[in-house]
């Protein structure tokens, strides 16, 4: 027998398991350093043991990290000392962290949903600072099938429904395929001890409900219910896996890069994929542009397949951070805040249509009805014109050196955009972002500030076009 046969055979059924996952998937590697986080639950505690029985024969490098949150007063401090002793008796350095949940961009999501973020930022830290080839994570077959109906009862697409992966990024789940009755199993033939959270109890939480209620109830229809969730969770992630390298390969032969951060496509082009790979496209495109790790999810990129791939051209919408916008054959996205939105040509604007202008977050509707219509009210945010003094090839674009038009009430004086800024003490910097509605005979109007007398309604006027500005806010909460 060899010397890795004998090592092999004096493990425990529960450690040779780990380890066939470890080598299947491709976990980790001798001589590699594994930072482990350690919660002093069951199934922490479990992956600590396994990997302290392996490390001699796999040379490994073991830190532990323990964050405390606080949120259940003495049992968190009781917890962090269980840790703490653990880790001391087994000889495993461990990294303590008082972790603080402030409300900020997360502030409308969930307490657990906060703490699953704060833990995987410091766990990402701690693993720099450690040098860490991989950061080993607890979870079990049932966190699997768990996370699976969670994202199966909010609608999630194949990517959702991959569930968690063995491997992401340093993320390693060496545990992900056993489940938690063989986890206790295993800590009672070893005598270890373990901690209890008592928030694991408590119907407030949604993963809570799934654990204690609908799994069991889903059992009595299949018994093997969690394996066969977790087999789900592997088909989506292969099928997953698939449509990503379609996406990104289309990609790379249609995408183009012309501007600092903004992508463009051909609508023709995009249109011919089936419509799973088109969402995927868009989801990359959006994620892409803001610079994310996370693309949008399926109702905004539902949204803009039907309003603006598919819709009128000049149409925009705003994902977050992106704008995309559809132009004649291009669909094209930039960040919403992006100075490069100044050096992109006009966005045309087509009647009926409502575009979103990224430099100041204004949504700008275009409607055309006939006259007469009731008198037009002094207002900054609306405006109307003769529909048929101009040409409707309209666009909304910043100024250009050499802008000029002819002010409203100066009697058809004619006026350089760069003079009338200054004359209204608009700063300089302010000046690029201001929108304007443009024809082929003129500037119809600086947006918010002043018209051409050239193009108003008169008492002659059959067909009226109307443009309204206002904020995106008010223009999502229309939409909804």
């Amino acid at each position: 027998m060899t010397t890795q046969l004998r090592v092999r055979a004096t493990l425990h059924r529960f450690e040779r398991a780990v380890v066939a996952a470890v080598q299947t998937q491709g976990l980790f590697r001798k001589g590699e350093h594994v930072l482990v986080a350690v919660s002093g639950g069951p199934d922490s505690v479990a992956l600590l043991a396994v990997l302290v029985a392996l490390a001699p024969a796999w040379r490994l490098t073991l830190s532990a990290w323990h964050g405390n949150y606080g949120l259940r007063g003495n049992e968190s401090e009781e917890d962090e000392g269980f840790v703490a002793r653990l880790c001391a008796d087994w000889r495993v350095p461990l990294i303590r962290e008082r972790i603080v949940l402030h409300g900020g961009a997360r502030a409308n999501s969930s307490l657990q949903a906060r703490a699953r973020a704060a833990r995987y930022e410091a766990l990402q830290r701690a693993a720099d600072a450690q040098s860490a080839d991989a950061i080993a994570t607890g979870h079990t077959v049932d966190d699997q099938a768990e996370t699976l109906v969670m994202r199966l009862l909010r609608g999630s697409g194949a990517a959702g429904l991959s569930g968690i992966r063995p491997r992401h990024g340093r993320i390693i789940r060496p545990l992900l395929n056993l489940d938690r009755a063989a986890v206790l199993a295993y800590l009672k033939d070893k005598g270890q001890a373990f901690r209890t959270d008592s928030s694991n109890a408590t119907p407030v939480y949604l993963r809570n409900r799934v654990r204690h209620e609908l799994l069991p109830l889903l059992a009595r229809f299949n018994p093997a219910v969690v394996d066969a969730l977790a087999r789900t969770a592997e088909i989506f992630r292969d099928d997953d896996v698939c449509l990503q390298h379609m996406a990104l390969d289309w990609m790379s032969r249609h995408v183009r890069r012309t501007e600092a951060q903004a992508l463009t496509v051909s609508r023709t082009a995009l249109l011919q994929l089936p419509v799973a790979l088109q969402r995927r496209v868009l989801r990359e495109l959006a994620r892409e542009t803001a610079g994310s790790t996370q693309g949008p999810t399926f109702g905004p990129i539902d949204a803009v397949l039907k309003r603006v791939v598919n819709g009128r051209t000049g149409t925009s919408l705003s994902l977050g951070r992106v704008c995309m916008v559809r132009d004649y054959d291009t669909i094209r996205m930039a960040p919403a805040s992006s100075q490069s939105w100044e050096r992109m040509r006009a966005i045309p604007l087509a009647i009926p249509s409502e575009i979103l202008w990224p430099l100041t977050s204004q949504v700008v509707r275009i409607s055309l009805t006939e006259a007469p219509v009731e008198k037009q009210a002094l207002e900054r945010n609306i405006v109307r014109f003769d529909a048929d003094r101009f040409t409707h090839r309209l666009t909304l674009r910043s100024w250009q050196i050499g802008d000029a038009f002819q002010p409203s009430g100066m009697g058809g004086r004619r006026k350089k955009l760069q003079d009338y800024f200054s004359d209204i003490k608009l700063p300089r910097e302010q000046r690029s972002r201001v929108p304007l509605v443009v024809a082929p005979e003129g500037i119809l109007w600086i947006v918010g500030h002043r018209t051409d007398h050239r193009f108003g309604v008169t008492a002659t006027t059959q067909r009226v076009l109307t443009v309204e500005v206002g904020p995106i806010e008010a223009a999502q909460e229309g939409r909804g």
